[in-house]
């Protein structure tokens, strides 16, 4: 015979909040990097450069004394040369990183 439990769930911790915390915190990165990839400006500060354009892959970025400038792409990219550094960071947040098997 099987007695059923009358509420959902036994649960009267708050579970949701790391995961919601979690999601939060990766939504402000996306966002923050969207705008700042897509900004194109104020990246560079001699002798400092914004990890999001270093190394810098396009030939449309600031000279850079000293800095990565790699220009492996060259100048048919009219994009923000963040873009092509961004990808990797932001692949890697999306995919499995966030995984947890429970």
């Amino acid at each position: 015979m099987t007695i059923a439990i009358p509420e959902r769930t036994l649960r009267t911790d708050r579970w949701w909040l790391p995961q919601l915390a979690t999601a939060a915190g990766l939504l402000a990165f996306i966002a923050y990097s969207t705008w700042r990839a897509f900004e194109g400006a104020h990246y560079y500060a001699a002798p400092y450069v914004s990890p999001f354009y270093s190394p810098c892959l396009a030939a449309n970025c600031a000279t850079m004394r000293g800095g990565a400038d790699w220009a492996v792409v060259g100048d048919w990219w009219r994009l923000s040369p963040a873009l092509l550094v961004l990808i990797f960071p932001l692949g890697f947040r999306l995919t499995c990183y966030y995984y947890r098997n429970q």
